[in-house]
């Protein structure tokens, strides 16, 4: 049986391949304080690793398939944790997103279904679409938004679908920036209070992104988040 030791106070080590940075094995922890052990595979090329998190307690491997593409993008596959709703893929993605700030990259790109809009959303990924359809679909959810503390998001989803709809505006493409960074917001601050949007209410799947003023902008959450893994690294 693997050895699962934790080592909360050895920070991460690196190293080298074909141009790219890679963590080296290191220990972290589920939502259960259960350990973790966390890897990169490279099956075909350095461009194209696979993270691996193995947990104490499953035989399975959970996986995140991930790409680096031309122009400082890193592309996110779908992650599969074992078992799920232990906070694996939340490590996951946290490995991901040590891999976008260890190589500089400037985007990480998923194309998300429904179900996991607001998984990203949480850590910082925003909605990208200039599909006013779906644009319209996201503002009317923010519209029927019950908390007071959504007041002003609710007014301004308002009257951005009233702008949409009227046909009223010179550049499509940033009133639909605009109102997905709106939602994406709403997405976000309810994940993180650990309430949710009806997933019947998203649209079937969309482009998600995250960026490094994204990255600079959520650092204080990722590190805590980090930390709550204990997994020696800062954002």
């Amino acid at each position: 049986m693997i050895n699962f030791e934790i080592l909360r106070t050895k920070p991460l080590k690196f190293y080298k391949q074909e141009g790219f940075r890679f963590f080296e094995p290191f220990n972290a922890v589920d939502s259960e304080m259960k350990p973790l052990k966390v890897s990169i595979n490279h099956p075909l090329e350095a461009s194209s690793p696979t993270i691996v998190a193995k947990s104490s307690h499953d035989k399975e491997r959970s996986i995140y398939d991930i790409e680096f593409l031309h122009g400082n993008t890193l592309d996110g596959g779908v992650i599969v944790a074992n078992p799920k709703n232990k906070g694996i893929g939340e490590v996951l993605n946290l490995a991901s997103i040590i891999e976008f700030k260890e190589n500089a990259f400037n985007n990480i790109h998923v194309f998300s279904l429904k179900d996991a809009v607001q998984f990203f959303a949480k850590y910082g990924f925003n909605i990208v679409s200039d599909n006013l359809d779906e644009v319209l679909h996201n503002l009317k959810i923010l519209t029927k938004a019950k908390d007071n503390q959504f007041l002003d998001k609710k007014i301004s989803a308002r009257f951005l679908r009233k702008h949409i709809d009227s046909g009223n505006y010179k550049n499509a493409a940033d009133i639909a920036t605009t109102s997905n960074n709106l939602v994406s917001d709403y997405i976000r601050e309810l994940a993180r209070s650990g309430k949710r949007v009806d997933k019947y209410d998203l649209y079937d799947n969309t482009s998600m992104e995250f960026n490094t003023l994204d990255m600079i902008r959520n650092k204080d959450y990722l590190n805590e988040l980090l930390d709550k893994h204990k997994i020696n690294y800062k954002i």
